[in-house]
C-alpha cells in the first residue's frame, strides 16, 4: 500500500485547523455550526483526510462513516443515523459520556417486534412531544421506557440500545422502569450486538412504505438533535463539554449519502433558532444531488470550484452556499509538499535505495514527481512507491520511464483511480483520443474524432468534460494553477497520451491493435489523431492550433515555420507565449525511443537543417523549439507562460541537459532582433533557463 502521509501536508493541516476552530467550545456558547462539504475528485485524499481527523479528534465525541459502503450493504438513513449515534455514545476518558434517551427509546420501539400500528403510534407520539411542552416529552419517554422494560421478544434491539440511555441513578424516568431496564442490562452480559441492532432496525423498516419510513427517519433525526441540545444545554453539560461533536461523512454524493444529507439538513433547519453541537464535515467526489434543490441553495455555478486556497497563506476557506452549509474543495498537493513526501519516502527506504545522482537528488526527485503528477495525492503516493520498488541498481531516469510504460501496472492502477468508477471502455478510448487535443472543448468540437462513435459514448464524454471535479475548470481567479476550462487533470492526460502512443498507427495496424484504442472514422494511434486535428485546425484557419498538432505529430519544420512567421507579427510577449504553447505539445517520442542518448534525439530532430539553404533566424528558431519541446518546463513567467495548457512531461530531458542549448539560442535571437523590446524579452526568457528547474 502506498504511504498516505495523512495529516502531514499543509493542505491537511489547513483543514485540521479549520475544524479545530469550530470544534473547540467555550462554556455558555451556542454557535451555529455549519455543515461543511469538502469536494474532491477520486484519489484526492478525501478518505485519508477524514481518517486523520477521526484519529486526531479521538478524545472528543467523533463519528466517521462511509456512506457509499453502507449503501452497498443495503442500509437506509435510519440505519446510518443509528450507527452515528452509537459512535458518538462511546465512552471517552476526558469527556462526559453522551446519552440519547429520546432517540434510544424510540429506536427500541421501532426495532422491537412491535405491531406496525403501535410502532407508527410511537413515532407520532415522539413527533408531537418534540414540538410540544417539556412535560409531553417526559411523558412519551416514560411510556417508551416502560415498553422497553417489558420487551423480551427482541433482546438485541433492547440490550444494544441500553447504553444510549442516561445513567440509572439519574431521575430521567420512573424508578420501577429503571430497575427493570437495569436488570435486563445485567442479564445481557455486556449488551447486545450493535450490528444486530442495526439489522433488526433495517428489517423493521426496510420493507415498509417509503412514506412511513421517511416519517420515522425524520422523527428519529429530530430526537437525535434534541438529545444533543439537551446534553449540552444542561448546567452540568455546559460546563463539562469543552468540544462539539464531530461527524465525518465520506461519499455523501452516493445515493444513501444524498438521502442522509438531505434528512440531516432538513432536521437542522426545523430548529434554526436552537443551534445544536453537531460539527459535520462531509466529503464528495461530485456535487451531491441533495444540494441541487432550491431549498439548499440551488445548483452550483457551472465551471466554478467553490472555496479558495489563498496563495500567500495556507488556509482552507470554504464558501457559504446557504446559511448553515459551507462548500469547499480539496486542492492537490503543492510542490514543496511533494518534495517532503519524496524525502520521507527515501528515508523510509533506507540505504538499499540510493539517492538520485542529480544535484540535490532529493529535491530533484520531488520536482520530477510533482511535474508528472501535478500534486495529485494518489498519483504522487503510487508513483513514489513504484519508483522505490524498482531494482536498486537501476538509475532513476530508467525507473521513471519503466514505471510509466503504457502497459505498466502503475499506469493501469492510476487510470483506474482517476477515471470515473462507471467509465466504459469506449469512454476511456474516447478520452485517450481527446487527450491529444489542446483541451476537451476542442476534442468535443472535433467531429473527426467522433464520426463512428455512438451517441452514448459522446454523452459520457460530454458528462466528463462538464464535471467540475474531474477536469480543471477554473473561474479565472486561481493563482496556483494555469489549467483552463475543460482541461483534463495533467496526470490523467499524461497517462491517456501514454496509452495513445502505444496504439499502432494505421499502416501498422493491419494485424490488429491488441490493447489499443479504436479510433473514430478509422483513426488510430497518436500520429493519426494529431494529423486529423491538424487538418481540422488548418481548415478552420487556426494556425496556432495546426502548428501545435504538427509538432505533436513530429513535424518540427512546420511548427518552426509558424513561429518564424509569427516573429514578424505582434509583440515579443505574444511570440514568447506562442513558443510556450508549442513547447507543451505532447512529445512525439515515447517508450523505447526515450532510452536513446538525449543529444542523439535532439540532433536527429534538427538534422533537416543541414539540407539546402535555411535562413539563419529559422534555423535558430527550429533548434530553440526542438530544445524547449524536449526540455523540462522552467520556472513560470506569468507574462508569457500562463497559456492555459497545464501539460508537463519532464522525461524528455529529466536532467535539464538542454538548458544551455536553449539559453544559447535565445541569446542568438536576441542579438539579431535589433529591437530593444525584443532583445529585453528574449534575454529575460533565456534567464528562465539559467539554473536547474528543481533548485
Amino acid at each position: 500500500m502506498p504511504q498516505e502521509w495523512a495529516g502531514e501536508s499543509g493542505r491537511d493541516r489547513a483543514v485540521e485547523r479549520y475544524v479545530q476552530e469550530l470544534l473547540v467550545r467555550r462554556p455558555g456558547s451556542r454557535p451555529e455550526l455549519p455543515a461543511t462539504l469538502l469536494l474532491g475528485p477520486r484519489g484526492s485524499g478525501k478518505t485519508t483526510v477524514l481518517r486523520h481527523l477521526a484519529d486526531w479528534a479521538r478524545r472528543a465525541p467523533v463519528a466517521r462513516l462511509d456512506l457509499a459502503a453502507l449503501g452497498q450493504e443495503g442500509r437506509k438513513p435510519i440505519d446510518v443515523l443509528a450507527a452515528l449515534v452509537f459512535q458518538l455514545n462511546e465512552s471517552k476518558r476526558d469527556f462526559a459520556r453522551l446519552s440519547f434517551p429520546a432517540f434510544g427509546l424510540l429506536t427500541i420501539a421501532v426495532a422491537a417486534r412491535m405491531d406496525a400500528a403501535d410502532r407508527d403510534a410511537a413515532v407520532r407520539q415522539m413527533e408531537e412531544a418534540l414540538v410540544g411542552p417539556p412535560g409531553s416529552r417526559s411523558e412519551v419517554i416514560n411510556q417508551l421506557a416502560a415498553y422497553a422494560a417489558t420487551v423480551l421478544g427482541a433482546p438485541t434491539a433492547v440490550t444494544a440500545a441500553l447504553p444510549l440511555l442516561p445513567e440509572w441513578r439519574r431521575h430521567w424516568v420512573r424508578l420501577r422502569v429503571r430497575w427493570r431496564l437495569a436488570r435486563i442490562r445485567r442479564r445481557s452480559r455486556g449488551g447486545g450486538s450493535v450490528d444486530g441492532f442495526l439489522i433488526d432496525l433495517n428489517q423493521r423498516y426496510g420493507d415498509r412504505e417509503a412514506a412511513e419510513r421517511q416519517r420515522a427517519e425524520a422523527v428519529l433525526f429530530d430526537a437525535f438533535l434534541d438529545d444533543l441540545r439537551r446534553a449540552y444545554g444542561s448546567r452540568g453539560g455546559d460546563k463539562r463539554r469543552t468540544t462539539q461533536c464531530l461527524v465525518l461523512l465520506d461519499n455523501v454524493d452516493s445515493p444513501l449519502g444524498n438521502d442522509f444529507l438531505k434528512a440531516l439538513l432538513d432536521a437542522r433547519r426545523k430548529e434554526a433558532g436552537a443551534p445544536d453541537p453537531l460539527l459535520v464535515l462531509a466529503t464528495a467526489g461530485s456535487y451531491p444531488a441533495a444540494l441541487e434543490g432550491f431549498a439548499f441553495g440551488g445548483p452550483r455555478r457551472p465551471g466554478v470550484l467553490p472555496g479558495r486556497w489563498p496563495a500567500q497563506e495556507e488556509r482552507f476557506v470554504p464558501e457559504q452556499v446557504v446559511k448553515g452549509l459551507m462548500v469547499g474543495r480539496l486542492r492537490d498537493l503543492v510542490r514543496h509538499e511533494v518534495e517532503q513526501q519524496a524525502k520521507e519516502a527515501l528515508r523510509s527506504a533506507g540505504p538499499r535505495v540510493p539517492v538520485p545522482a542529480a544535484d540535490n537528488g532529493v529535491q530533484w526527485l520531488g520536482w520530477v514527481v510533482y511535474e508528472l503528477t501535478r500534486g495529485h495525492p494518489a498519483g504522487t503516493a503510487q508513483l513514489l512507491e513504484a519508483l522505490l520498488e524498482c531494482p536498486a541498481d537501476e538509475g532513476w531516469e530508467v525507473r521513471l520511464r519503466q514505471v510509466l510504460q503504457p502497459s505498466s501496472d502503475l499506469v493501469d492502477a492510476l487510470l483506474e483511480r482517476l477515471l470515473p468508477i462507471d467509465a466504459s471502455g469506449e469512454l476511456m478510448q474516447a478520452l485517450a483520443r481527446g487527450a491529444a487535443a489542446v483541451d476537451l472543448a476542442q476534442a468535443q468540437a472535433g467531429r473527426v474524432l467522433w464520426d463512428e462513435s455512438s451517441a452514448r459514448v459522446q454523452e459520457e464524454f460530454n458528462d466528463f468534460c462538464t464535471d467540475v471535479l474531474r477536469t480543471m475548470h477554473l473561474d479565472g481567479g486561481e493563482e496556483e494553477s494555469d489549467g483552463r476550462t475543460e482541461t483534463p487533470h495533467p496526470l490523467l492526460r499524461l497517462l491517456l497520451l501514454r496509452r495513445l502512443a502505444a496504439v499502432p498507427e494505421p499502416d501498422a495496424a493491419a494485424g490488429g491493435a491488441a490493447g489499443g484504442v479504436d479510433g473514430a472514422a478509422g483513426i488510430r494511434g497518436r500520429r493519426a489523431v494529431h494529423a486529423a486535428l491538424r487538418d481540422r485546425a488548418a481548415a478552420a484557419g487556426e494556425e496556432a492550433t495546426a502548428a501545435y498538432h504538427a509538432l505533436a505529430g513530429g513535424d518540427l519544420a512546420a511548427a518552426a515555420a509558424y513561429l518564424d512567421d509569427a516573429f514578424d507579427r505582434g509583440t515579443p510577449e505574444e511570440w514568447c507565449a506562442e513558443l510556450c504553447r508549442l513547447r507543451r505539445a505532447p512529445l512525439a517520442e515515447a517508450g523505447p525511443a526515450l532510452d536513446q542518448p538525449l543529444w542523439e534525439r535532439y540532433e536527429r530532430l534538427v538534422e533537416h537543417l543541414g539540407e539546402g539553404a535555411v535562413e539563419q533566424r529559422l534555423r535558430t528558431i527550429t533548434r530553440l523549439l526542438a530544445a524547449v519541446w524536449i526540455g523540462p518546463e522552467p520556472p513560470d513567467d506569468p507574462r508569457t507562460d500562463r497559456v492555459g495548457d497545464p501539460y508537463r512531461d519532464p522525461l524528455g530531458d529529466p536532467g535539464a541537459e538542454l538548458y544551455g542549448e536553449i539559453q544559447a539560442r535565445f541569446h542568438t535571437l536576441a542579438v539579431h532582433a535589433d529591437s530593444v523590446p525584443w532583445t529585453s524579452a528574449l534575454l529575460r526568457k533565456a534567464k528562465q533557463y539559467g539554473k536547474e528547474p528543481w533548485l
